[in-house]
């Protein structure tokens, strides 16, 4: 995979990776601050898992909305480290955003994809609604998957310039 030298043409990767952080620290707290004050009957918060007698039941204990506000808060710590790792230059800080940003969009591609099918197979008609959805989170994934390279490239140039030395060695074994 090749490197990115800047973010969006103008910035460096340094600066979008501090940039994809703080984004990633405050669209996290914007989400448990939803998650809890928006009205139980306008969310709907299934796991999929379990039968719906039971799923019913967690979802009235508030249980996915624990393990959800738990799961930010740990985006929010790792986010937090991400600047840590760029202010210090360490990259073995940094490498539990770039598994965890992974993970994520893998996450983000199969929730897409199953919500906009189920508004499709839906008895209902909601096709427009699935095709906004299915449009819209795709071009949130690839949005995604831009800055994940972002911090990617500068989460190498951290490392290589960690492995060769700072100011010691040469870039180019002659």
């Amino acid at each position: 995979m090749g490197r990115l030298q800047k973010c969006c043409c103008c910035a460096s990767t340094k600066t979008g990776t501090l940039i994809t952080a703080v984004l990633g620290i405050i669209l996290s707290i914007i989400t448990i601050v939803l998650v809890w004050v928006v009205n139980r009957h306008e969310i709907s918060f299934r796991t999929f898992i379990f039968a719906e007698e039971f799923d019913k039941k967690l979802a009235a204990l508030d249980i996915p909305r624990i393990i959800l506000t738990i799961n930010l808060c740990f985006t929010i710590l790792i986010c937090f480290l991400l600047i840590v790792a760029v202010h210090k230059r360490r990259s073995w800080l940094m490498l539990p955003w770039v598994v965890l940003g992974i993970v994520l969009a893998i996450g983000l591609l199969i929730s897409v994809l199953h919500t906009a099918i189920t508004y499709y197979l839906d008895d209902q008609d909601h096709v427009i609604l699935a095709t906004c959805i299915l449009v819209g989170g795709l071009f949130y994934l690839c949005l995604y998957l831009y800055l994940w390279a972002v911090v990617f490239s500068h989460y190498l140039d951290v490392r290589d310039e960690e492995e060769r030395g700072r100011y010691t060695k040469a870039p180019y074994k002659r």
